[in-house]
């Protein structure tokens, strides 16, 4: 089943219709469940899948975990043999892949398992020699291909759990990519920057060649990505905002000669949602309607009143039942498959080039409901 631009990406078993799926990025997040729906994501034959991180596991120890789950982690005898062994057992199963070197390196004709993006993480805590080690070793451990998410945080992240200075998020996160971009090629750095700086750091691992995300939300951050990394996120973006992202982008590769980032947006996603779904997606907006930035959109997009009511320190309570489902519906994808699908669509149309879907919720089943509901 291909829907949009008709991308459906053909794993072992299945046609999926969506580009990743981000699994671990929430303050609950219980890694043993994030590792079984890793699993099944990868088994399904979903191209892409996001491990992000906060009060709970490491993302790249969950990244190896989910590379062990699916009997590739090597034994002692190097990640050849463990991209041999993961290729003949692709092969066992049907599945068209090519050498095993091909899939180390990650040639996507040769890729037979989801590609380990890991994070999204805050520049400013895992430094750029930090990052590209962990990359390398993921990739070298698991022979899969490896990206990289990069964020300015928060300043609770930063600032009170790290203890670092936040001053100038734009910044770091720029330098931070300028360090890592090289680093992820095995090349030397020499980088004295405001924030960040590296020098002559030598990885004995083969590079990751990991690609290089942004999570980005202003415009700021969204200039910061172009020419320094290959795609922008947008945490939580209406339609309108999405194609607002995307005008900037090419709008600031033009003015720098650069190729314009890929853009993907973090969707919420639940195929088949009951009430229960529906108030925990509103539960997980609240932080959002009164932020600088998020509040704005969510006026812009007709609901005003929703964001005046949270600016003026309104109970939860008030503003669960104030919140009709058109807001949910703004900034997730939510109904049946039909409905879902079109939601991506609309996305597409907008000019978003990839859908990365967060189907996490209350309940584990709906999560893997809505996993296997997009993988047909």
């Amino acid at each position: 089943m291909a829907v949009g631009d008709g991308r459906a990406y053909q794993g072992a078993v299945s046609l999926v219709i969506v580009d990743g799926v981000l699994l671990g990025n929430r303050t609950d997040s219980d890694p043993a469940l994030t590792l079984r729906l890793a699993g099944l994501a990868d088994e399904l034959g979903y191209r892409e899948i996001w491990l992000g991180e906060s009060t709970g596991h490491d993302a790249f120890a969950l990244a190896v975990a989910v590379a062990a789950a699916a009997g590739e982690l090597p034994d002692g005898s190097g990640a050849d043999e463990t991209a041999t062994a993961a290729t003949a057992k692709a092969r066992a199963a049907g599945a068209v892949v090519g050498t095993a070197d091909e899939v180390r390196r990650g040639n996507p004709a040769a890729r037979n398992r989801a590609a380990l993006t890991l994070g999204p993480l805050p520049a400013g805590v895992r430094d750029p020699v930090t990052a590209a080690r962990g990359a390398a070793s993921v990739a070298t451990l698991t022979g899969r291909e490896i990206g990289l998410a990069l964020t300015a945080s928060t300043g609770l992240v930063v600032v009170d759990w790290h203890g670092r200075p936040r001053t100038d998020p734009a910044t770091v996160l720029a330098e931070s990519l300028t360090i890592l971009n090289p680093l992820t090629r095995g090349e030397k750095v020499s980088f004295q920057g405001v924030s960040v700086r590296s020098r002559g750091f030598s990885s004995r691992l083969a590079p990751s060649s990991a690609t290089l995300t942004v999570l980005a939300f202003g415009l700021e951050a969204s200039e910061v990505a172009v020419g320094r990394a290959d795609r922008v996120a947008v945490p939580l973006a209406t339609v309108e905002h999405a194609a607002r992202i995307k005008a900037r982008l090419a709008l600031t590769a033009d003015r720098l000669n650069r190729a314009v980032p890929r853009l993907a947006v973090f969707l919420p996603t639940v195929v088949d949602p009951d009430a229960a779904c529906l108030d925990w997606i509103r539960r997980s907006l609240l932080p959002y309607l009164d932020a600088d930035g998020f509040g704005r959109m969510f006026a812009e997009a007709g609901h005003g009143e929703l964001v005046d009511l949270a600016r003026g320190g309104a109970h939860e309570r008030s503003l669960m039942a104030a919140m009709p489902e058109d807001v949910l519906r703004s900034i997730a994808a939510i109904g049946d498959l039909n409905q879902v699908c079109s939601a991506f669509e609309d996305y597409r149309q907008a000019g978003v080039d990839e859908i990365v879907m967060l189907p996490e919720n209350h309940a584990p089943g709906v999560i893997e409901h809505t996993i296997r509901a997009l993988a047909k």
